[in-house]
This record gives structure tokens, sequence and C-alpha cells, in this order.
């Protein structure tokens, strides 16, 4: 227990020693981020499953006792979170001390919450985690595990949620440039989507000093042209234009985000800080005081139902294989939510209340298709020889969702 608190105060710090400087320095520009905090969940989401595939295989290969197995997989899932996309928001501005404090009393105290919130907490009692023979997975390991998922990617390139949690992971580490090259690969796999070229701006403007112009402007752009009021391309194309000196574009930009967001927001509150000195250098009049924002329409499923397995694939199912249930858009793409569970669990309940959504700003339309998959090989997407329920059309808070697993996919 007091080993994590101090890495985690550690890291704390040291990105607070990252980030504060620059916000109390003379002429140095400031960077204000927000992170809803579930990069790390994602990061943790997606390494973690690879390595129970390859737990899973392990174990049906006769390389791994029972007991060994059980233990590991034990203390893996109870780090699994099943999280959605996290958005990273990042506005330009001059220094200011008063956020500079802000962020050194917020960071440490939403960090502290989210993880209360999303977290294990019971991990950190020592008479809770009795039995598990201090088995840990440590940093070494995780980026073992995101190499492993780096090289399973170039045999298996068509897979644009591996492409998507390798890009979370390495952004995660702090490997800007290895993030940029995988939103890359995955925006080829997902074209369409203006998340994807969002996140893939920000990697690029972050392996290059915050520079937001060339490239990154570029893909700000295409991402606006996919959807006009994806929050964190207008956060990036305020900045930029805040970059280039052009304070009447990045003033439009931000107070379209504001347009977006409930009165309440924190963000829209800081995000009204930057349009004041945009304004302020611009030569622009105030900003309404009393502006109204709109209301937050909101992106949370509470789709409800239950899975069962069809009795005559039973025989082909093993009780360790990883059922995947999933929520997509009716004309397919990148998942909104994913819950993930074992055949050992069958039939079991699900409820997705509360599961962040993994489209990041994308909104929920008003039918989306809900399915389930049974994979032979641990992995998200769809393989031959799992077993899957035809997904079904429904309206995002539908209840008794009855999805039989009762096909065998052959390609």
């Amino acid at each position: 227990m007091t080993v994590f608190i101090a890495i985690a105060a550690l890291l704390i710090v040291g990105a607070l020693l990252m980030v504060v400087p620059p916000l109390f320095g003379v002429g140095v520009r400031r960077i204000a981020q927000e992170d809803a905090g579930t990069v790390q969940a994602k990061t943790a989401l997606g390494v973690l499953r690879e390595q129970l595939a390859d737990l899973d295989a392990e174990h049906a290969a006769g390389r791994v006792s029972a007991a060994d197995y059980q233990r590991t997989r034990e203390e893996l899932e109870r780090r699994a979170l099943d999280e959605g996309e996290a958005t990273s928001i990042t506005l330009a501005a001059q220094p200011a001390r008063a956020w500079g404090i802000a962020v050194a009393v917020l960071v440490p105290a939403l960090a502290a919450a989210v993880y209360f919130a999303t977290g294990t907490p019971d991990g950190l009692d020592p008479v809770k985690v009795a039995g598990n023979d201090g088995h840990q997975v440590t940093q070494a390991q995780v980026e073992e595990m995101v190499a492993t998922l780096a090289e399973r990617l170039k045999a298996e390139p068509e897979n644009p949620e591996g492409w998507f949690m390798l890009a979370r992971s390495y952004n995660a580490m702090g490997r800007f440039k290895d993030a940029a090259a995988a939103y890359g690969e995955l925006a080829k796999r997902v074209p369409d989507e203006a998340q994807v070229y969002a996140d893939w701006a920000d990697a690029l403007a972050a392996a290059n000093g915050r520079a937001l112009g060339g490239e990154p402007a570029k893909l700000i752009d295409k991402a606006l042209s996919l959807d006009p009021d994806n929050i964190k391309a207008l956060a990036l194309s305020g900045s930029a234009a805040f970059q280039a000196g052009d304070y009447a574009i990045a003033v439009t930009r931000w107070e379209r985000i504001v347009a977006l967001l409930p009165a309440d927001n924190e963000l829209a509150a800081s995000i009204r800080g930057g349009i004041a000195e945009a304004r302020t250098r611009g030569n622009l009049p105030p900003m309404a005081a009393a502006a109204p924002a709109a209301a937050a329409t909101g992106s949370g499923l509470s789709l409800a139902g239950a899975v069962t397995l069809s009795p005559a694939l039973a025989a082909k199912a093993a009780p360790d294989d990883v059922v995947f249930i999933y929520v997509r858009p009716v004309e397919g793409g990148m998942p909104f939510a994913i819950l993930r569970r074992t055949v050992a669990d069958l039939p079991l309940q699900f409820d997705f209340t509360g599961v962040p959504s993994m489209a990041g700003d994308r909104p929920i339309p008003a039918e989306v298709a809900i399915g389930a998959r049974i994979s032979k090989s641990g992995n998200a997407g769809a393989r031959p020889g799992d077993l899957e329920g035809a997904p079904l059309t429904v309206k995002p808070d539908a209840k008794r969702i009855d999805i039989v697993v009762d096909s065998e996919r052959s390609s």
C-alpha cells in the first residue's frame, strides 16, 4: 500500500512539474489540459486483454499450472477497467499564476477521485489481497504487453480496436510519435471518425512541442469536416488559431465549445478564461457574462438485458473463453462501449449504465446495435471460430434485451 501511494504521488508530482512551472513563467505560453480520467483505464484495459489472451493460451497448452493460472488471471482481471474513451482538451494562452495554483491543487484531488470512483481501492488493503503472493503487474510488464500488442498488429493489421488501444497506450506512456503513427493506422481502418483525427493531431502536436501548425492543423480541419461539434477538434482549432495570433477564430471555436457544454461544467469555466484573454489580445468586445450554455444531451448508455449460449454450441465454448457484449452504430463501425465477461458467467445479466462511451464526443444515435461474441482468441476483433449472437437494433435505453449466442463465425 505504502509503495503504491508513494509511486502514485511521485507520478503526480512529476506530471505537475511538467505542467505547472510554465503556468508561472513570464512569456511562456500556457497549456491547460482536461483529462476525463479514462486514458489510464483504456491503457490498462488494452494491454491487460492481450496479457489475458497470452495467459489463456499458455494455460491451454499446459505450460501454466491451474493454480498459477487462476491466481494470475484474478490479479489481471482485478486491474482491468471496463472504461470508455477519454477526451483530452488543449487550450493555449499566456502564463497565469492563478490557473497554475488551481492545477497544482486540483490535479491530485481529481486523480484521487477518479481512482476511488473507477479503480480498485481494495487493492491497497494488504488483508484483502492476501493469498495473491504479491503478484503485481510492473511497469516493465506493461511495456512488454504493449510491445506484444504492437507485434500482433503487424500480423493482424486490420484490427481497429487493437490500433486504438495501442495508440492510447503509447500516448499514456509519453511516446507521442509512436502514438501518432498508431492513430494514422487507425484512421486508415476507420476513416470517418472525427475523434480519431483529433486525437492524431493532438499526439502529433505533443511530439512537436505543442505546435499545432502544419500537419496537425490539417488533421484538425479533417475532424471538423466530419463533425463540426467535436469538442476536442474545436479546442485544438482554437489553440492553433491562438498560436497563430488569429484571436477572432480562437474565440469562435472556443465559444462553440461553451455552447455545447453545461453551464456548470468545469471545462466550460476554464475555456471562458481563454476566451477572455483571446478577446483582450484581439481587441474584441468582452464575452457576455450571462451567456447561457446549451443543455447537455448526454451520451451514456443504459441498455440492460441477458446473454445466453445456445445448448447446441455449448460444447464449442470453454469456461475461460471471453464474452464481449458490445454496442455499436447500426451501420457498423467503432463500438460505443464494450463489456467483458467469460463463458463461465453465462447465462449472465448485463447493464451498460455508467459504462463510459469509447466513441469520444460522438453522440449516441436514436438506435444502436447490441450483440455478443464469444472470442476464442481473447481479442475484441472477430475471428473465424468465434461464437456470436446476431446484433439487435434497439434504443440506447432499452431494457430486457435477450441476446442468444447461436452461430459460429466462419470468416
